[in-house]
């Protein structure tokens, strides 16, 4: 900025310069204050970090930017057309103090790679790669220059009130709870990114309300076709369990999860998108793994986890495992799927904790456990590899112009090999539907969607008195998309107890703010 005695200065200068001196000075001012007139003003898009030259929804300035090719041409014309009136003029010998300081003001007008030349070079640690920080989906994200680095940090809390229970109610006892309560349902912190190569990317999530590590895990990720995953990680077998649970269009997972889900495991599983943007474009999955979730180093016995997924893209590509449309699809969407898994454990159930082994909640014609503790290490416990399970799934997924479908239905057999092959067969699934409305209804704002659900599960196919059902609806506001949204969900939960012939049923409430940064 220019100072009034500055001002003062220059004119108290030209009152006593000849006029070509006059004319060199005013040429220094122009070239010493003038800015270009024209700025391009960019915007960043919060949600797909694409850059845009106009403002509008989700979008933050990132600034003015200037053509640096302009702003040379003008300083080097500037100093051209000073020194030419400077030599032109041929000052005598006996320079004027004023004339002498128009002259060293001329030759300070300098280009930006002449100005570059002439900064010194900061100095770098030996060993050390300079580095960005930037904030985008997947938090705050530093990248070395060179792009063989990054790193992605990002936290989740998940405040919940509950209203009479949390938990699915799985007996007749199980209604009968009065717990209302207010917590930290999840409180995660995730890192990813990759190293030495972009194609090598590493993922890591640590749930501090519990405590559990997670996911830890390598993937190669050179060929679309081909991608290799390995180390502990959710198996790709369900959208419901494999999308996470700030992507979920409810504000828990349907009751069929526990039953059926095969979760987190420790293994190794390849993954490949083949004939992508075609009629038949898949999507595959196939893994190995140890089958005894995330809690225990070595197997129990000499048997693997086996478990694949075959997906059909029929229309808009490839879907993430994300629930609600809140991308808004343009074009429709429709991913067919179907998967199937088989292990032999002492495990019949499995939950993301130190203790991630467990059993299904069920019991036998004289009312006792049917489904032996895999926690309990005597006798009386599950055996090493004593339970034979195989199951398959099959799913539909469809989202366009704020509407979503998702559908899932699961079939489990369970051989217990220490009770003379006793095999249960188990049924259940779900379908659940969403839809933004401010579409068609204007008063209602644009991130409110309403949404529906309902589920079953038959514990046991060969016997009658044994399902469990669930009603479900959710309100909710995505403020920032996934990333910071409110939920209302109301449910109706209904029980039947095989051995007392009773059914019975109560309602649930759950209000929740899920926020990631």
């Amino acid at each position: 900025m220019t100072t009034p005695n500055a001002i003062g200065n220059l004119k108290s200068y030209g009152d006593d310069m000849t006029k070509n001196t006059r004319s060199a000075t005013y040429l220094f001012i122009v070239a010493c204050f003038t800015q270009p007139a024209l700025a391009l003003d960019l915007y960043v898009d919060t949600e797909t970090q694409q850059i845009y030259a106009a403002p509008g929804n989700n979008r933050v300035k990132l600034g003015s930017f200037e053509k640096k090719e302009d702003i040379d041409q003008l300083r080097a014309t500037l100093k051209a057309e000073i020194e030419e009136e400077l030599r032109l003029k041929q000052i005598p010998r006996n320079n004027t103090p004023q004339d002498t300081h128009a002259i060293a003001s001329a030759q300070t007008i300098k280009t930006e790679e002449e100005l570059a030349k002439e900064s010194p070079t900061p100095k770098q640690n030996k060993g050390t790669i300079p580095a960005s920080v930037s904030y985008g989906k997947n938090g705050f994200e530093f990248r070395t220059e060179n792009d063989k680095f990054s790193l992605a940090i990002q936290n989740r809390i998940q405040a919940r009130y509950a209203e009479p229970f949390d938990s699915d109610p799985r007996t007749l006892a199980d209604l009968q709870r009065d717990e209302n309560s207010f917590m930290i349902r999840r409180a995660r912190t995730k890192l990813n990114g990759h190293a030495y190569s972009p194609w090598l990317k590493y993922y890591l999530q640590y749930d501090w309300s519990q405590p559990v590590l997670r996911d830890l895990n390598l993937t190669f990720d050179k060929y679309k076709w081909a991608q290799i995953r390995v180390g502990r990680g959710k198996v790709n077998y369900n959208n419901e369990r494999v999308a996470s649970s700030g992507n979920q269009q409810f504000v828990n997972r349907s009751i069929v999860n526990d039953v059926f889900t095969v979760d987190r495991q420790q293994g190794i599983e390849v993954k490949g998108n083949l004939f992508p943007g075609s009629w038949h474009d898949l999507t595959y999955y196939a893994g190995v793994f140890t089958g005894l979730g995330v809690g225990e180093r070595n197997n129990d016995d000499g048997n693997m986890m086996y478990s694949g997924r075959i997906q059909w893209n029929a229309l808009g590509g490839e879907m993430r495992p994300s629930q609600s449309d809140v991308e808004f699809h343009e074009q429709p969407a429709l991913n067919i799927a179907f998967a199937a898994n088989t292990n032999q454990s002492k495990c019949t159930a499995f939950e993301t904790d130190s203790r991630s082994c467990r059993r299904l909640v069920d019991v036998n014609a004289s009312g006792g456990a049917r489904y032996r503790d895999p926690s309990n290490t005597t006798l009386a416990g599950a055996q090493n590899g004593q339970y034979e399970i195989n199951q398959m799934m099959e799913e539909v997924q469809f989202k366009w112009k704020g509407f979503s479908l998702l559908h899932e239905l699961h079939s489990k057999r369970i051989k217990d090999t220490l009770n003379n092959d006793e095999t249960t067969k188990l049924l259940g699934g779900f379908v659940q539907a969403g839809y933004f409305p401010h579409a068609f209804l204007e008063f209602i704002p644009t991130g409110v969607e309403f949404a529906g659900r309902y589920a079953f599960v038959d514990m046991d196919r060969q016997r009658d008195n044994d399902k469990q059902t669930e009603f479900s609806a959710v309100i909710n506001y995505f403020l920032e998309g996934h990333f910071n949204k409110l939920s209302l969900q109301f449910s109706r939960l209904t029980v039947e107890d095989p051995i007392r012939l009773e059914k019975d049923a109560d309602n649930r409430m759950w209000a929740q703010w899920d926020f990631s940064f």
